[in-house]
């Protein structure tokens, strides 16, 4: 295999005009060792419980299943991030693998951009129906650096002006577009979503809270042998709840922009007409910031999206936050100068300087928080599943 395969490059794959963009062996070798290490561990409790001695007990069938799946899971995982995801250039369509396979042609690609993500940067295909969707490869990021990603997103972007693409070739040299940014044009609609690195811990906890409901519900109470029918409907009615919250968390709440409207997804939904803005500005909140919309008649309504937390946090804080107020510019109809601060904020309140991006100490716990959050689900899950099984 030549070196620019094992740099994640390009592979014919024998088709002329074809070229296949997945991971490199550097981005895949950080969370082999971590995979390694995990199954690893499992082994070595193995090792620990036959070497306990005659007339103990055996080793648990949670420990021999565990030792037994999570290599196989481990496995599967780096073959899909190491061969599978990415991305297929033809000259019809561009083929995305990520976790739905999707074949978008180039003529409903609206742009191809590049942003910020995870302090690195990645590829995203904006569609003219609205659609965002980032690659998982290519991508540069924390642990994952790609030494050829420019040049691999420039190959990206030629192929869609070379194949149906509208966008000005010398934008292809130009600094790399914010949030949600086109060169200009605007879709019809576009969603914002919290960042994963504000939602994935939430979610995970909660994830992990529904599978031991489950497990405690199907595997009976301190009263009793056997699970009983109330512990059952309690345990899943627990689990639902938990689970509709993640999913709420991860993607109910936002904002929605179109060109009449910004759309609000909360707990209290709301549509404001971008003709009775007056201002989006950044305010300090929890120990971080938050944006806040103003309305005409003096209402301050807090954003969702974008958010950043003492912990955790949102590295496209502000290239999210100028994509809001460029659509605010361009459909309000009105003056597109930046309003005064000084008649938005209150007056006692400092002006903010520019988010500068989250530090290290918060990617590594959040990054440690997930990675064990991840691991816990999956020994619950198994466990479960072992559960129910012995209790049929």
């Amino acid at each position: 295999m030549s070196e620019e395969a094992l740099d994640g490059g390009t592979e014919s794959s024998g088709s002329v005009g074809r070229i296949r963009y997945r991971a490199s062996w550097r981005q895949v070798l950080p969370l082999g060792l971590l995979f390694g290490a995990l199954a690893l561990m499992q082994l070595s409790n193995l090792w620990m419980w036959a070497h306990r001695g005659s007339g103990l007990p055996s080793v648990p069938l949670d420990s021999r299943v565990l030792a037994v799946v999570l290599p196989i899971v481990f496995a599967l995982e780096l073959w899909m991030l190491g061969r599978y995801f990415g991305i297929t250039l033809t000259p019809e369509a561009a083929v995305v693998h990520n976790l739905r396979r999707r074949t978008i042609p180039w003529t409903d690609v609206a742009e191809v951009a590049v942003e910020p993500f995870s302090d690195g940067q990645r590829v995203v295909l904006y569609e003219t129906d609205g659609h965002r969707t980032p690659l998982r490869m290519p991508n540069s990021a924390f642990l994952s650096r790609d030494r050829r990603f420019d040049e691999k997103a420039a190959t990206i972007r030629d192929w869609w002006l070379a194949h149906g693409g509208t966008g000005p070739a010398a934008d292809a040299t130009a600094e790399p577009v914010g949030w949600g940014h086109t060169y200009g044009r605007l879709p019809e609609r576009l969603s914002m979503r919290p960042a994963p690195s504000r939602s994935a811990p939430v979610a995970l906890l909660l994830v992990l809270l529904a599978a031991d409901a489950v497990v405690a519900g199907f595997a009976g109470s301190p009263v009793a042998d056997h699970p009983t029918p109330l512990g059952r409907a309690l345990g899943g009615l627990v689990a639902i709840a938990l689970l509709l919250g993640a999913g709420f968390l991860s993607f109910g709440r936002g904002v929605v922009l179109t060109s009449d409207h910004l759309a609000i997804r909360g707990l209290r939904p709301r549509t404001v007409p971008w003709d009775d803005v007056q201002g989006i500005v950044a305010e300090p909140h929890g120990g971080g910031r938050r944006l806040v919309l103003v309305e005409a008649d003096g209402r301050r309504t807090p954003l969702p999206v974008p958010r950043v937390g003492r912990v955790l946090w949102d590295s496209e804080f502000e290239s999210k936050s100028e994509t809001l107020r460029h659509w605010w510019h361009t459909h309000a109809g009105t003056d597109t100068s930046p309003p005064d601060p000084a008649t938005l904020e209150p007056s006692d309140r400092p002006t903010l300087l520019p988010y500068p991006g989250p530090r290290l100490w918060q990617k590594t716990v959040v990054a440690l928080v997930c990675v064990v959050l991840g691991y816990e689900i999956l020994v619950s899950v198994l466990v479960g599943t072992l559960v129910a099984t012995i209790g049929a």
